[in-house]
């Protein structure tokens, strides 16, 4: 897990100083080790530059012969993330005569790429962003995993191509002013989630995504750059083995996966079905004496509670860690806004999870498993998947199913009302907000990006819309990548392995019984060990103290609101400036929040 950033350059040399303070800027991402290399070559008689610079943290094979950039003959690799199963593909190569120098998975990426460019990247158990230098081709080869747990921006003109782990390295090197794109601030704004896009662009101007699940490839001769998927979320293979049996085969096989390091690994125990399963899973194997476990204490929810009861069962240790949210609250604030990059929702994930990292970090442990992924390939998000479970069902004539959902669930109005078309667009009330000032014409196209506003969906493909480019898990492991690599730790997630994928497709009756969700993962407890929170109705969440936030840093965060320009164009100002000073409880409103959330996000981009 590390951060690299790349520049490529016509006629002009690198910029070595601009170069190096863009990379210095991602430290925070690979405190152990820092490297860079820089190199001329030809190309129709006009010469071309190359810089590549990498920071590391050091996981697997600690040796400094494993330290970024990755050189072999003349071909150069930029790694960040974790193949796994490594060992597995490094077997393969050597029984066919390939030779390693080197103990990690660098190098099994490196010869994989040298001798079969990417025919065996489908191998690939894990998590990755890359670029890939090929010398006999003068042309690089980018990557990024199937779910996009590993970020990998670029932008790209006539003269200068650059590929980087943040968004921040790219405006130092080239000194940009970062703009947002209207659309994605207009969602924000209106609907209050900026969610990575589907697609190359981003919410910034000029600053695009290799885009998860796919290739990219940039012909230097040519200066061109296309991008290939390799990995569709939605695509259902043949011949599916649903069985209990199989799913507790892959899961332990992902959990064991994850346990491959030369260096400490933790457990972030929740207090939910996903993190504790993986809890169940290490004990049952006898594994849990190598995984320090932590669970979060917020004083708001039953989650501690039912971390702590687990732990109490298997008679284990687990260090309590508690979110005080003290008077640093506000730096905290700006710090997860620099390292974000976009604007977040004000919950527990996004802002208490960075709390969380840091006083794990001083620690010692590097490595962090947790339960991301698990909501959207098992069905776990009860009122986002069930109208759609409920539509299926009615139409398959399922009326057993359907009788027995609204027996457990009579008052739950996403039972009660799945019939009716619930629109997540903006109702014509809201153009009305008095601190807004968007033209109509702007504001009736302002459709949210959520992929599931289709009520149409099925719900096979309303899962694979939440897990694919543009849904809901990549907003998730955004937040994921960020606040852990802020302190230089790597977030591990099992429900995130491929093998596992194909449960998305186990469909409705696996995912949902009577008035439990994530029903297949519930049951298979009782082959591990069974935890208190095997049949934990409502999960609660990692929960963030807002309401003395917003009250207790109410000039500090006027002062940035009013800083901003680019609320200018869409916000009364002056208005909501006069209300805020005689109101304050207007922050706390979705609509303060979100004005928070970009002006936040513009001061620290820029600065």
């Amino acid at each position: 897990m590390c951060g690299f950033f790349q520049v490529v350059q016509k006629s002009k040399p690198i910029q070595q100083d601009r170069f190096m303070k863009a990379l210095n800027s991602m430290k925070h991402r690979g405190p152990d080790a820092s490297g860079n290399y820089f190199k001329e070559t030809k190309e129709q008689n006009s010469s071309i530059f190359i810089g590549f610079g990498h920071q590391r943290l050091s996981i697997l094979d600690l040796d400094p012969r494993s330290n970024q950039p990755f050189i072999d003959h003349e071909d150069v690799l930029l790694f960040n993330g974790e193949v796994y199963n490594f060992k597995d593909i490094r077997n393969i190569y050597t029984n066919n005569g390939v030779s390693f120098k080197t103990g990690g998975d660098t190098e099994v990426v490196m010869k994989c790429l040298m001798h079969k460019q990417i025919k065996d990247i489908n191998l690939f158990n894990g998590m990755w962003a890359f670029s890939y230098y090929s010398s006999i081709n003068n042309s690089i080869i980018l990557s990024r995993d199937r779910y996009g747990k590993k970020p990998l921006f670029y932008y790209m003109d006539e003269n200068i191509f650059c590929a980087s782990s943040t968004i921040k390295a790219l405006q130092i090197y080239l000194d940009l002013n970062i703009n947002f794109e209207e659309k994605e601030l207009l969602n924000y704004i209106l609907h209050g989630d900026m969610w990575p896009t589907d697609n190359n662009s981003t919410h910034f101007k000029n600053i695009k995504q290799v885009i998860p699940g796919n290739h990219a490839y940039f012909n230097i001769s040519q200066w061109k750059l296309e991008q290939n998927k390799y990995f569709d979320c939605c695509t259902k293979e043949d011949k599916l083995d649903f069985s209990e049996d199989n799913l507790i085969e892959k899961l332990k096989n992902s959990v064991k996966l994850r346990l491959v390091s030369d260096r400490p690994v933790g457990l972030l125990l929740s207090g939910g079905i996903d993190s504790s399963l993986i809890l169940s899973i290490l004990h049952s194997e006898g594994l849990h004496k190598n995984v320090k476990i932590y669970m979060g204490d917020t004083g708001r929810s039953d989650d501690y509670k039912y971390a702590k009861e687990c732990v109490q069962k298997l008679g284990i240790k687990a260090e309590t860690i508690v979110s005080d949210y003290g008077n640093n609250a506000f730096e905290r604030f700006l710090k997860i806004c620099t390292h974000h990059e976009k604007a977040f929702p004000f919950n527990g994930n996004a802002i208490a999870m960075s709390e969380m990292y840091e006083q794990i970090s001083k620690d010692g442990v590097p490595v962090v498993l947790d339960g991301s992924g698990g909501d959207e390939i098992f069905g776990g998000y009860w009122q986002r998947h069930i109208p759609f479970a409920l539509n299926d069902a009615q139409k398959h004539n399922d009326s057993k199913w359907i009788d027995m959902i609204k027996k457990y669930n009579p008052k739950k109005q996403e039972v009660i009302n799945h019939n009716t078309y619930i629109s997540n667009d903006i109702s014509l009330s809201g153009y009305f907000n008095p601190f807004l000032k968007i033209p109509f014409s702007t504001f009736k196209n302002a459709k949210s990006h959520d992929p599931l506003r289709n009520r149409d969906l099925s719900f096979d493909d309303a899962l694979c819309k939440d897990a694919s480019p543009g849904g809901r898990l990549g907003e998730w492991i955004w937040h994921n990548d960020r606040n852990s690599m802020m302190y230089g730790i790597e977030s591990r997630s099992p429900f995130l392995d491929h093998n596992l994928h194909k449960f998305i497709f186990s469909g409705y009756k696996n995912k949902f019984d009577k008035n439990w969700n994530k029903h297949e993962l519930r049951k298979v407890f009782n082959k591990f060990t069974p935890l208190p929170t095997q049949w934990r109705a409502e999960k609660q969440g990692f929960r963030w103290d807002g309401k003395h936030f917003f009250y207790n840093n109410k000039d500090q965060i006027l002062e940035v609101i009013r800083k901003s320009e680019v609320l200018k164009e869409y916000v009364h100002k002056d208005l909501f400036d006069i209300v805020a000073n005689n109101f304050p409880r207007i922050f706390k409103s979705s609509i303060g929040r979100r004005f928070l959330g970009i002006a936040g996000i513009e001061y620290t981009i820029n600065s």
